[in-house]
C-alpha cells in the first residue's frame, strides 16, 4: 500500500488483543492443516479409510463457518480499534481502504471455501485443505504487510 499510515494505539492492550485474535486465526487454519494426515505428504486420500476421508470432509465443512464467524469477529474488532485512534476515521482514506481491503478478504475467503468443497466432493479433501490453507496464509500475510504493521506502534 502506498502512502503508509501509522497509526499510534494508546493501549498495549488493545495491540496484544489483535495480535492474539492474529494467533488465534493462524492456529486454527493451522489445526486444519493438521486434520490431514496427507497435508504435508502431497499425497491425495487414496490412502485414508472411507471413515478418515468422510471425517476431513466433514472438519474442512465445519472450518468454514467457524473460520469465517473468527475473521468477522477481528475485522470488527479491528477496525473498532483503529477508529478510536485515527482522528476522523470516516474520513480516512487508509481507514476506507483497510475497511475495503477486509471485505474484499471476506469475499475471497467465501469463494476460496466454495472451491474447496468442489474439490473435496471430487473425493480430493487433501488437496482441498493444501490449497485453502497456501491461498488464506498469502491473503493473511499480505493483509498484514499492507496494512496491519502500521499501526502497531505504541505511543
Amino acid at each position: 500500500m502506498q502512502g503508509q499510515v501509522r497509526i499510534k494505539i494508546h493501549s498495549a492492550g488493545e495491540v496484544e488483543r489483535i495480535e492474539r485474535e492474529h494467533v488465534r486465526l493462524e492456529r486454527f487454519l493451522n489445526d486444519l492443516g493438521e486434520t490431514c494426515r496427507e497435508f504435508s505428504s502431497k499425497q491425495d486420500c487414496s490412502g485414508c479409510e472411507r471413515g478418515t476421508q468422510a471425517c476431513c470432509q466433514g472438519r474442512l465443512t465445519s472450518f468454514f463457518y467457524d473460520f469465517l464467524d473468527l475473521v468477522a469477529e477481528h475485522i470488527e474488532n479491528e477496525e473498532a480499534i483503529i477508529g478510536r485512534y485515527l482522528a476522523n476515521a470516516d474520513d480516512s482514506r487508509y481507514f476506507k481502504q483497510h475497511q475495503e481491503a477486509h471485505g474484499l478478504i471476506m469475499g475471497e475467503l467465501r469463494r476460496l471455501m466454495e472451491e474447496a468443497v468442489g474439490i473435496s466432493k471430487h473425493g480430493q479433501t487433501a488437496e482441498a485443505i493444501r490449497r485453502l490453507h497456501q491461498k488464506i496464509s498469502h491473503i493473511f500475510g499480505s493483509h498484514a504487510r499492507d496494512y496491519d504493521d502500521h499501526f502497531r506502534e505504541i505511543a
